[in-house]
């Protein structure tokens, strides 16, 4: 596994994770449509592949990799945490803004009844429902299913999040362990020599 593939998984990760800001971004402005929560859907399922994609290479590349590639290895390994958790953030705010969003619809908003005749209205009822904002009950329901898709994409990512980790930790265990080994040998060596 080469360097410069786990690189570029990086690079297209922090672009997904961007594009995805982005859309998360119009949530709730007059630019927020129902492509823009499937584009965001979908981000976050490339995403997901992505991270999927970089762990495996990354543990090759550690496992793999010598001399001036065990350092690289460490230097992506950090790379690919932090740029992790970037993308698991952005993922926490789509999945807070549309539950939000979903809540405060349904508590100021009535259902839009599509079979209901218009001439069973009073006055009244015309009058409240002009300031109430009407919903359609599929699109929140499809806004639901989104946040489903989304926090459970979340939980993929946190568990390749923890594989990440391990490997940071894991390789600075390896050179914690290497230094003592190497003073305990110029230590000896210092101490015989003299």
């Amino acid at each position: 596994m080469s360097v410069a593939e786990v690189s570029a998984a990086i690079g297209n990760l922090g672009n997904v994770t961007n594009e995805m800001k982005d859309k998360v971004g119009l949530f709730g402005s007059p630019l927020d449509t129902r492509a823009n929560h499937e584009l965001v859907t979908e981000l976050t399922k490339q995403g997901r592949d992505i991270v999927q994609a970089a762990t495996a290479k990354l543990q090759l590349l550690v496992n793999s990799a010598s001399g001036a590639d065990k350092s690289a290895a460490r230097k992506l390994s950090k790379d690919f945490k932090a740029q992790l958790t970037l993308f698991e953030q952005v993922c926490a705010r789509a999945v807070a803004s549309e539950s939000t969003a979903v809540q405060a619809i349904r508590s100021t908003s009535v259902r839009r009844d599509t079979e209901r005749d218009l001439a069973n209205y009073n006055e009244d009822q015309i009058y409240t429902q002009a300031n109430v904002q009407v919903y359609d009950e599929d699109d929140l329901a499809r806004r639901e299913e989104d946040i489903i898709k989304i926090h459970h994409k979340l939980g993929e990512i946190k568990a390749a999040f923890q594989e990440v980790d391990g490997l940071v930790q894991d390789q600075e265990e390896v050179i914690g362990a290497y230094n003592i080994i190497v003073f305990t040998f110029i230590k000896v060596s210092t101490e015989h020599g003299s």
